[in-house]
């Protein structure tokens, strides 16, 4: 006996083939009809097609009402426009440079991401105050994507200074990633504060001579990559010459060991030379032309400097000599010895030879006595100003003993100069001289030592270009956490710059077999006079108008860029980038 009819209405989806090959995809509703015994349809409506020669269904636009004239509703649409051009080329050398990896690898994702997007934004504002994140990452893509407020920054800093391991990690990695490193540069520089809360902040060498209180930066950089490696702080009153010995210890732990450790004089010690000696390493430090195994030997070689003989190949305006000497150094014993009775802490001696390179510069000597004389003038004025004298460092101190006498009546302290011991300083200006334990060649040696400059220029890159001229932030662990984002985002400047440098150099040389043609070679001079006349922060800014626009709808979604001329698509080749 058949079955009854339910008498419901039935869905169902049917393929129409069209005339032109499409496949309409068809919903069709039907009612079974016992009278004439088939399913009647009782309504159909077109939802889809199926375009000739394709499997994927395309959605339709909807039907016009029968009679309408009125347009047909709009989809709702989506759309976003960033700034795209300069994020790219930052994201690209974060990548190819492996410091955005070895943030990964040193923290968590979410940490990770806001340190990077920190360090970018310092990077690509050329080091604007970090509150203006807040309205720029609206129109830059960043890789924290939740936003970042001050909240966010300030608990991130804290939470970096107190987290040692990250930081220690992350260098690890930088030594990881620069491989050999040849030699290492050693230097510091002074960050002024007008803060009473930092702890640190205190009165010592100012390098930006503002009388301020200043905490102390110290870094080291790969002078042959011409990259940092880690830095560490201190209180801005103790000597650059007591950090030596921590700076080894923490090279060793991160691997780097027999390195070449370049110093200027503010490290140069009888301890620290010996230090180095005995932990393998090689030095070039600058040494200071008063002390006591060093000014006999420049007196005896005044008339030797002064021979066409001793002019430097590379630079005539300086005149050199070198002295090997065995000299001998004091060994403190960190453990007792039971084979040879020595006691803990009993000094030993012992001697390695060591060669003493001896320079004459005429300009120099100028120079020497205006910084001689402004450093003079500036302890007089902190001085007179109240400041108590053993707050000062101790090479300030020590000026102040030999060059100074001081009275105070009342509450007015006076300060005069001793003219004979000026007078006598004033002779060995122009003298410097360099002691290292493996480079003989004097002019060798102070090509070493030139290459230490670029720590300076690190230095400055970072002041400028990564808001480091002010502290900015409370607490001795916030200004830690502060300083490794900076430190990053110098990282990041340094990598670019030398990608930069090696770049020029390729540009518009015509190849030996001549393949190329003269419009490649024109278009790279063109290039390459934009490099040198635009400074590194204004050509990521030229790729800032390079915009990305995302549209998306019901039906699809689509994106475009900005286009960019011929010369801007050669850069973006040049630094490894598809321009597709």
């Amino acid at each position: 006996m058949p079955a009854k009819p339910s008498g419901t209405i039935k869905t169902s989806r049917v393929n129409v083939k069209q005339k032109n090959g499409d496949i309409y995809v068809m919903e069709r509703q039907t009612l079974y009809d016992p009278v004439k015994k088939y399913n009647k349809v009782v309504s159909s409506k077109l939802i889809a097609k199926i375009p000739k020669g394709e499997k994927i269904q395309v959605p339709t636009r909807p039907k016009r009402p029968n009679g309408s004239k009125l347009p047909i509703k709009p989809q709702k649409v989506s759309a976003s426009r960033k700034r795209v051009g300069m994020m790219d080329i930052i994201g690209h050398i974060g990548f190819i440079s492996g410091i955005d990896a070895a943030i990964y690898a040193s923290t968590d994702i979410g940490t990770a991401q806001k340190i990077i997007s920190l360090a970018r934004y310092l990077l690509a504002t050329n080091g604007q105050t970090l509150p203006g994140i807040q309205t720029w990452q609206y129109t830059h893509p960043l890789p924290y994507v939740n936003g970042i407020s001050e909240d966010v920054y300030h608990a991130l800093f804290h939470d970096i200074g107190l987290d040692e391991s990250l930081q220690q990690n992350f260098f690890h990695e930088r030594c990881a990633l620069l491989g050999d490193h040849g030699a290492i540069a050693y230097d510091s520089t002074t960050i002024s504060t007008y803060s009473g809360q930092q702890p640190e902040a205190r009165y010592g060498y100012n390098k930006a001579k503002d009388g301020l209180k200043t905490v102390k930066l110290l870094t080291l950089y790969s002078i042959e990559s011409r990259q940092p490696v880690a830095f560490t702080k201190q209180p801005g009153n103790l000597p650059d010459v007591s950090s030596i010995e921590n700076a080894l210890k923490q090279l060793s732990v991160l691997g780097v060991d027999h390195a070449e450790i370049v110093t200027d004089n503010g490290y140069y010690s009888e301890s620290n030379l010996s230090e180095m000696l005995q932990k393998g390493f090689g030095f070039v430090t600058l040494a200071k032309t008063n002390i006591k195994w060093i000014r006999p030997e420049i007196e005896a070689r005044i008339e030797e400097l002064s021979s066409i003989y001793s002019v430097c190949p590379f630079d005539p305006t300086t005149h050199g000599v070198t002295v090997m000497l065995m000299h001998d150094f004091d060994k403190v014993r960190k453990y007792a010895s039971h084979k040879s009775g020595a006691e803990k802490g009993a000094v030993e001696r012992f001697k390695r030879r060591v060669y003493l390179h001896i320079y004459f510069n005429a300009s120099r000597q100028a120079e020497d006595r205006i910084e001689f004389e402004t450093d003079l003038m500036e302890l007089k004025s902190m001085i007179e100003d109240g400041i108590p004298v053993d707050e000062l460092s101790r090479s300030a101190q020590e000026k102040v003993k030999k060059y100074m006498s001081i009275s105070t009546w009342g509450k007015k302290t006076t300060v005069r100069f001793k003219d004979k011991e000026c007078q006598e300083a004033y002779k060995y200006h122009g003298y410097f001289t360099l002691v290292s334990n493996r480079e003989k060649d004097c002019f060798e040696c102070l090509r070493i030592y030139r290459k230490r400059e670029t720590i300076e220029a690190c230095f400055e890159a970072e002041k400028q270009h990564a808001d480091g001229s002010r502290i900015r932030v409370w607490s001795p662990d916030t200004l830690r956490g502060r300083m490794f984002v900076q430190f990053v985002s110098l990282c990041y400047y340094e990598y670019f710059s030398d990608q930069l440098r090696k770049i020029k150099p390729t540009l518009g040389k015509q190849n030996k077999d001549g393949i190329r043609t003269k419009e490649t070679v024109d278009l790279e001079e063109k290039l390459l006079r934009w490099m040198e006349n635009t400074p590194v922060y204004l050509q990521l800014q030229w790729f800032d108008t390079v915009e990305e626009v995302k549209v998306s709808s019901e039906l699809r979604n689509k994106r475009w860029n900005t286009e960019i001329t011929a010369r801007d698509a050669l850069y973006l080749e040049k630094l490894g980038m598809s321009t597709h």
